[in-house]
């Protein structure tokens, strides 16, 4: 134990000894790096932070047992886990393109001659993207670095802006906090605007409903009168002939389906998917035609007899039009199946107008059944009327209640706009608004001197120990005893001077 003791004296005896015999090397970079440190500290640009603070509140109107009830009112707390994704997604935010964007032009950031040179340079290397592009990527990339998002206590987020003028450096947190408070408004608000738009579009839809409801009602009355006062109509003796027109043309009906039946046998040869007809503009024009004029035929009839000239008339038109729709049929066939037999074009010729005549029967059934069932209930039409006007009116009075109720959802809304409107600056509220800064933040003159004189200690403890290890010269007795192999039997000390040390008579 008494040897190492003696071991360690000795070895702090050589430390302290190297640092008397290096003091030079040492002291020389210590103050040398200092002095500079401290001097190249005025040199540095200076910059100037400011910083606000916003308070994020839930706004509640409702006690806890109401909270507990209501869905999406319920308390809620965040885990560190959530609290730190919500920090990091507020950060993001803040610092997004769309925000920075819109400081940029606030401040008119992008009419500084400095940048709008610096992004004409890159636009050179870069010519696909517009100059105003670049400039905006330029002072984006330069905020960010400038901008510093963080959460300070439990709901209080704190933005700091940095630059180089302390104006600009509160102008860059103030302007940025707004922003924030308005695009998060904004995005709080849209869906009540969602549901204040749903409304609107919904009110404009039900009151068009109300207004047809209503609008059938008055028609439903004025028929009833009209009917009532046309005395020119034979119920009894129309109904007669339409139900045999119906009778008829179901006859005709099913013979023309044994004949489609016949004629799709005889084209074994195509399959059902290729037994289709282009059409053209005078083919349709005849189909339009013929299913006006059944339908005069059919007005027609419910006011005339079978024998009337305008009923007569009506059905020479309609036959008229079939025999011309089964030569336009003809003439298409020619062209679309040019390739085909002349057999098979005869054949498809037939198909094609079986089906043609097959639409006009089931039109001219349709619309006889429909007048026949308006006969039959104009013959018993005055006890109908009281529950057809009934019915009619409490559509009314339902599309009249739905209205109203879009109506109060819309007020609703409105006010719901205004409340949030209103409350925006209370839920997010300015706790400490940003000021203009009065001393810079960097540089920092004593944290730079500081790390300059352990800068200028490491320098001199290295030049110290290099110049230690290049020194070959004996430095302890024990050195020369042990590169001799002797013992060491005397000393002369190192005499640096003696001038004036001895006195001569």
């Amino acid at each position: 134990m008494a040897n190492s003791a003696k071991e360690t004296t000795i070895e702090i005896k050589d430390v302290l000894a190297v640092i008397l015999r290096r003091r030079w090397l040492l002291v020389a970079p210590f103050v040398l790096v200092t002095v500079i440190s401290f001097a190249g500290s005025f040199l540095m640009d200076k910059k100037f932070q400011s910083s606000t603070m916003v308070v994020i509140e839930q706004t509640q109107y409702l006690s806890k047992q109401l909270q507990a009830m209501v869905p999406g009112q319920e308390e809620t707390r965040f885990s560190d886990a959530q609290r730190k994704n919500f920090l990091i997604a507020i950060q993001n935010e803040i610092i997004s393109s769309a925000y920075l964007q819109r400081l940029i032009d606030e401040l008119n950031l992008g009419q500084d001659p400095a940048v709008v040179r610096k992004a004409q340079k890159l636009n050179v290397q870069r010519p696909d993207v517009p100059v105003a592009a670049l400039v905006y990527r330029i002072l984006i990339e330069e905020l960010r670095k400038n901008i510093q998002v963080d959460f300070n206590g439990e709901n209080v987020v704190q933005i700091t802006g940095e630059s180089s003028d302390p104006a600009m450096a509160m102008e860059i947190a103030t302007k940025l906090a707004e922003i924030f408070k308005d695009e998060r408004l904004k995005r709080e608000m849209s869906g009540v605007r969602g549901a204040l738009d749903f409304s609107d579009e919904q009110l404009n839809i039900y009151r068009k409903n109300l207004d047809e409801a209503e609008r059938r009602k008055a028609q439903f009355a004025s028929e009833y009168i009209q009917n009532q006062l046309d005395e020119s109509v034979s119920a009894d003796t129309n109904i007669r002939a339409i139900m045999a027109d119906v009778d008829n043309i179901k006859l005709q009906l099913d013979d023309n389906l044994r004949q489609q039946t016949a004629a799709r046998t005889a084209l074994a040869g195509y399959r059902i998917e290729q037994l289709t007809l282009t059409t053209n503009e005078e083919y349709d024009q005849l189909r339009t035609d013929i299913t006006a004029e059944t339908q005069r035929l059919v007005d027609f009839m419910s006011k005339y007899t079978w024998s009337d000239p305008k009923v007569i008339n009506a059905g020479l038109k309609i036959s008229r039009d079939l025999q011309d729709l089964e030569k336009v049929i003809g003439q298409l066939v020619e062209r679309q199946y040019a390739s085909a037999s002349a057999a098979d074009k005869k054949q498809l010729t037939a198909f094609f107008s079986l089906q043609a005549r097959e639409m006009a029967f089931r039109e001219k059934l349709n619309s006889f059944q429909v007048a026949l069932s308006t006969l039959r209930s104009r013959i018993a039409y005055a006890p109908q009327f009281e529950i057809r006007m009934r019915n009619l009116e409490n559509e009314v009075n339902s599309a009249r209640q739905v209205y109203e109720k879009f109506q109060s959802q819309l007020t609703g809304s409105e006010i719901s706009q205004s409340l949030m409107r209103g409350e925006s600056e209370s839920k997010y509220r300015i706790m400490e608004p940003a000021s203009v800064p009065l001393r810079p933040v960097k540089p920092n003159r004593l944290k730079i001197t500081i790390l300059g004189a352990i800068l200028g200690l490491v320098i001199g403890g290295a030049a110290a120990v290099m110049a230690e290890l290049l020194d070959n010269s004996f430095k302890k007795i024990e050195e020369v005893e042990s590169f001799l192999g002797m013992p060491v039997l005397a000393t002369i000390p190192a005499i640096a001077s003696i001038k004036g040390k001895v006195k001569v008579n």
